[in-house]
């Protein structure tokens, strides 16, 4: 299907398809050249389009394609749609099973962009102020893409190759988002952040998982947001923490080591030296509540 949409100054200057396949989806960005954007709940772009800080010849609506909604589990890992909402992965049993996706999207924006956001459109967009990538990271997330010529799969680390800069191609449509589904008990994941009063986005959050065993930490996995051009992974604390007690005495050193890995900057939200100390304290709140959830006691 092909319309005109009408932008916030009343022109309609830009052609619109609600594609009901990725086929087809793939077929229409390929045919733009680059001059496509891709939408599904919107709360992202249309924003930035009535501000004028982009521009488009067509939109690629892809809320139609059953196959992008919902979440799928294989092989010990689940795929998470990319046209899933932030309130449909909250209530799926997967943010049962993974505390820190459910808590990463309890805290996204307003109930309006939670019902309306998307997985997909938070991973295409790499905003590392955007609070479902950290936990994303932390669960070594593989992003799915489709294109005319095939499909592929790229490591969320690698995908995320700077500010608002992806790995995506012009043709490319993001499918969803694969991550690891955590053993239950022995395993927990935390996510803790605090924002801004006045934009509600996080000046920091940090994700944290991990799996125990005979008390001491087997698996450390910690990334953080808004505090680097991506989310970044906080390699340092991991190898602090893995083969050690998972004691709050432990958790604590650990903690400190996060500012190795993390480049934040003076804005409005805080200086540098602010939001250092903040991912470290942030960093052992959510590393204590993953192991808590993991049946340690630190």
């Amino acid at each position: 299907m092909t319309e005109r949409a009408t932008d916030a100054t009343g022109r309609s200057d830009a052609d619109y398809h609600r594609p009901e396949t990725v086929e087809a989806a793939c077929r229409r960005l390929r045919d733009a050249d680059g001059r496509a954007r891709v939408v599904a709940g919107g709360q992202t772009l249309m924003p930035l389009v009535r501000q004028g800080l982009v521009d488009t010849d067509a939109f690629v609506d892809v809320s139609a394609i059953p196959a992008l909604s919902g979440v799928a589990r294989e092989d010990g890992r689940a795929t998470v749609g990319a046209t899933t909402t932030y309130a449909e992965l909250a209530a799926h049993e997967l943010s049962d099973r993974v505390a820190a996706l459910g808590e990463a999207c309890a805290v996204v924006a307003d109930r309006q962009v939670r019902s309306l956001g998307t997985v997909g459109g938070a991973v295409a967009h790499g905003d590392p102020t955007f609070d479902l990538l950290a936990p994303l990271r932390a669960l070594d997330a593989e992003v799915r893409l489709a294109a005319p010529d095939g499909r592929r799969r790229v490591p969320l680390d690698s995908f995320l190759v700077g500010h608002l800069r992806t790995d995506r191609r012009e043709d490319e449509l993001v499918t969803g988002v694969t991550v690891e589904r955590p053993e239950p008990g022995r395993s927990g994941s935390a996510y803790e952040r605090h924002a801004a009063v006045e934009s509600g986005r996080a000046t920091a959050g940090v994700a944290a998982r991990v799996a125990l065993a005979d008390g001491a930490f087997e698996t450390v996995r910690v990334a953080c947001s808004a505090v680097a051009d991506t989310p970044a992974r906080a390699h340092a604390v991991e190898d602090k923490s893995v083969g050690e007690a998972a004691t709050a005495d432990v958790v604590a050193a650990a903690s400190e080591r996060v500012s190795e890995d993390i480049d934040p900057i003076d804005d409005e939200a805080g200086s540098a030296t602010y939001k250092r100390r903040l991912a470290a304290t942030l960093t052992e709140r959510s590393l204590l509540a993953a192991v808590r959830r993991a049946g340690g006691s630190p």
